[in-house]
């Protein structure tokens, strides 16, 4: 990675990255795992453009912090909100998953959608064609968590406003450090092998949530 700062601060950067793009396997191993899906082959569709999007506009355009402090907070506070969104469910790892997925994960793929709405590039038709499909993943992406949404969140208004403000909060974030469109990293090996092995690990996490379910 071309990132500047102490090794601490790389260090940090790095398994931040890891962590957001583990957040979709994790995510949607726990929902499946639970509450399985019917439309199994649109889900492997779907998500494995969805996943390969995310994962190649974060490693490439996400600036991650180049203080100690900065990188430590960006790193903890994702997982500390959705430790405190976990409120009325009892499954620790599905809410935590969720609660994960919906501060960081929907926030960053809200902040690429909605700079796809705004950029003028490239030409009109391909960009609402892009924009068209990008609404469809993530329709098929929120269907998949809805059971648990409807089981533990539906009506449980405070959980649901403190889930919004989260994330308005992290798409506002994502949306600044997007905004600028700059290469944060250099494009290489590593970053092939980032994207191919964290969307393996979303297959791997959609067949073993599925099978497990089943089971």
């Amino acid at each position: 990675m071309n990132e500047q700062g102490s090794p601490w601060v790389k260090t940090i950067n790095r398994v931040h990255l890891i962590y957001l793009g583990l957040l979709p396997a994790l995510a949607t191993f726990a929902t499946l795992r639970v509450y399985g899906y019917p439309l199994k082959f649109l889900l492997f569709i779907c998500g494995v453009a969805a996943v390969g999007i995310y994962l190649a506009v974060l490693y490439a355009y996400a600036p991650l912090p180049q203080t100690l402090l900065t990188s430590l907070w960006a790193l903890v506070d994702g997982p500390l909100f959705a430790l405190t969104a976990r409120w009325g469910s009892e499954r620790w790892l599905l809410s935590f998953a969720i609660g994960g997925f919906l501060v960081d994960g929907l926030a960053i793929w809200l902040a690429i959608l909605w700079l796809s709405l705004v950029s003028p590039l490239p030409t009109p038709g391909q960009r609402w064609a892009s924009i068209t499909i990008m609404i469809a993943v993530l329709g098929a992406m929120l269907s998949l968590f809805w059971p648990y949404l409807r089981e533990n969140v539906w009506g449980q208004w405070i959980q649901i406003a403190w889930l919004i403000v989260g994330i308005a909060e992290g798409g506002f974030v994502w949306l600044r450090l997007l905004a600028a469109a700059k290469m944060a990293r250099e494009q290489n090996d590593e970053n092939i092998l980032y994207i191919a092995l964290l969307v393996m690990a979303w297959v791997g996490a959609m067949i073993a949530g599925s099978v497990l379910y089943e089971l």
